[in-house]
C-alpha cells in the first residue's frame, strides 16, 4: 500500500504530539529517513528530542488522519504512553 503525505499532514501529527506535552517552541530538521524535532519551554530550555523515521511517520499521520477528534478516548489516551515510551524527555525542571 502506497501512501504520499503533504507536509501539512505531517506537520500537523507531529504538532499534535508536541502539543500535549507543552512544547512552546520547536526546531525541525528533515533528515535522509526522516525528522529530528526538539521541543522548547517557554524558557527556551530543550524539554524533548524526537527522531521519527519514515515508518513511525507513516504511523503517527495515518493514526492523525483517523479523524479522531475527541481527547480523552481510549486510543488518544496511549498516544502521550506511546510518545513517552519512543522518545526521551530531557532537562526536566523541578
Amino acid at each position: 500500500m502506497s501512501a504520499t503525505f503533504s507536509y501539512t499532514n505531517i506537520l500537523h501529527a507531529v504538532g499534535q504530539v508536541l502539543d500535549q506535552i507543552g512544547v512552546k517552541s520547536i526546531a525541525i530538521t528533515e533528515e535522509e529517513d526522516g525528522l529530528f524535532v526538539e521541543g522548547f519551554n517557554s524558557d527556551g530550555q530543550l524539554l524533548v528530542q524526537m527522531r521519527y523515521d519514515i515508518p513511525a511517520l507513516y504511523d503517527l499521520v495515518y493514526r492523525s488522519e483517523g479523524g479522531v477528534e475527541e481527547i480523552h478516548t481510549v486510543e488518544n489516551e496511549g498516544v502521550l504512553h506511546r510518545f513517552l515510551a519512543n522518545h526521551e524527555l530531557v532537562g526536566a525542571s523541578r
